[in-house]
């Protein structure tokens, strides 16, 4: 199942969401740190509520994110902004943190991925936008790149649905910071909610496709149309809304700070590979559709 509530899981839940809410009128360092640690204490609660298996991952989930918040404090204490951008790309499951992110996630419940793609990202997100000097950019955009890069082309070698969505995420981190860094917050969101909404309606369109689907001609198509515009979104084709959101983000980064024509040609690559990526992760689970063949795809 998508989710499995219970009234702890929407008590944690609903506290989770008005942190979430009020942290963002801080700008107190150390109150946002405090804050951050206690969303991160809301969300381990909300996931303990809703495992069904080990909860080994989870524990190792925590100690990593409280690995990088100390250091977060620290850094910031003694005033190394490397090494504090170092504890956010930690935090992010950025390049060079990336091999934790996809591991410890790809056992994730999808209720808790969608949180953790999605919400558990804005605060991090956030403090790196208080935090960003034009000074850092060409750090922050190596770690970016890398990022989009080794996301993007290992993605051409998943073939299952959830651990794509979870390097995927890693890969779109990339376009995230790229989108605080351009300066307009307006276009970052605009990015984010069709990332959150997206995210949203794939997850839930596979809640329940893990036995044999029976099903008439009609409706298999339906349900290939579904998966078509869902996955294609996702991988930004052009010229569906995702596209047009990821094109808004680099163009007015571009305006600010104009990049390298090996930038941009790297950072087309890497969508090219993430798009291909994509189609052939389509043209598998039609196979299975009209092949009536059992899903795997999440649980």
């Amino acid at each position: 199942m998508f989710v499995i509530f219970t009234p702890f899981s929407y008590l944690f839940f609903s506290v989770y969401s008005l942190v979430l809410l009020f942290i963002f009128t801080l700008s107190n360092f150390y109150l946002f740190w405090v804050y951050i640690e206690i969303a991160m204490l809301l969300f381990i609660g909300l996931a303990y509520t809703i495992f069904l298996h080990s909860y080994t991952q989870l524990i190792l989930y925590f100690l990593i994110q409280t690995l990088a918040s100390f250091s977060m404090l620290v850094f910031y204490t003694l005033d190394h902004r490397y090494l504090l951008y170092f504890s956010l790309f930690l935090k992010l499951g950025m390049f060079p943190f990336i091999s934790w992110y996809l591991n410890v996630l790809y056992r994730f419940p999808s209720f808790t991925l969608l949180i953790r793609r999605t919400l558990h990202k804005l605060p991090p997100l956030f403090l790196f936008h208080l935090f960003y000097s034009r000074s850092y950019r060409t750090f922050v955009l190596t770690s970016a790149l890398m990022s989009l890069i080794v996301g993007g082309f290992y993605m051409l070698i998943v073939l299952d649905l959830r651990y794509l969505i979870v390097v995927s995420s890693m890969a779109n981190n990339s376009f995230l910071l790229i989108g605080i860094m351009s300066g307009s917050l307006s276009r970052f969101f605009f990015f984010y909610v069709l990332y959150f909404l997206n995210i949203l309606l794939l997850l839930l369109a596979f809640k329940g496709l893990l036995k044999p689907l029976v099903c008439s001609s009609r409706d298999k198509a339906s349900i290939v149309l579904l998966l078509m515009v869902l996955l294609l979104n996702i991988a930004a084709l052009p010229p569906i809304p995702m596209f047009l959101a990821k094109f808004i983000v680099i163009y007015n980064y571009l305006i600010v700070s104009p990049l390298s024509l090996s930038f941009l040609i790297v950072l087309v690559l890497c969508n090219v590979a993430m798009i291909a990526s994509y189609c052939q992760l389509f043209i598998k689970y039609v196979t299975q559709i009209y092949s009536n063949s059992s899903f795997h795809l999440l649980y």
